[in-house]
């Protein structure tokens, strides 16, 4: 798990990266992320579509784990909010890695010369 100050856990916080955020999308993920003074902090929103608790609840264990996996590549300064598409649970977990990272480099906030 993330550590607490690496999290988002309040509603206006969320609302504040959907409508101040800018947009970036993949197959199974959309990103939102927000510039902020310092840190990073990461909220993950699975809905009811994806399927039902079980499925949800894999789905945001392994978007976390994906995410702790790219903090040491992230530069920090925003907020950055997940959300699941209704097939996200088809993919594997690679497949998921992969396609945060191509996000965090659309976004600018990969570190430069650790493309991959």
């Amino acid at each position: 798990m993330l550590p607490r100050h690496q999290r988002l856990r309040r509603r206006k916080d969320f609302l504040a990266c959907y409508n101040e955020g800018r947009v970036y999308t993949q197959p199974h993920l959309v990103l939102y992320l927000r510039p902020q003074s310092e840190g990073q902090r990461f909220g993950f929103v699975v809905g009811k579509k994806v399927g039902k608790a079980v499925v949800r609840n894999r789905v945001k264990r392994r978007l976390r784990a994906a995410c702790r996996e790219c903090l040491p590549q992230l530069r920090s300064g925003f907020d950055a909010v997940f959300v699941a598409r209704r097939n996200v649970a088809e993919a594997d977990y690679h497949q998921l890695l992969r396609e945060m990272r191509q996000l965090f480099q659309h976004a600018r906030v990969w570190k430069a010369g650790e493309q991959s």
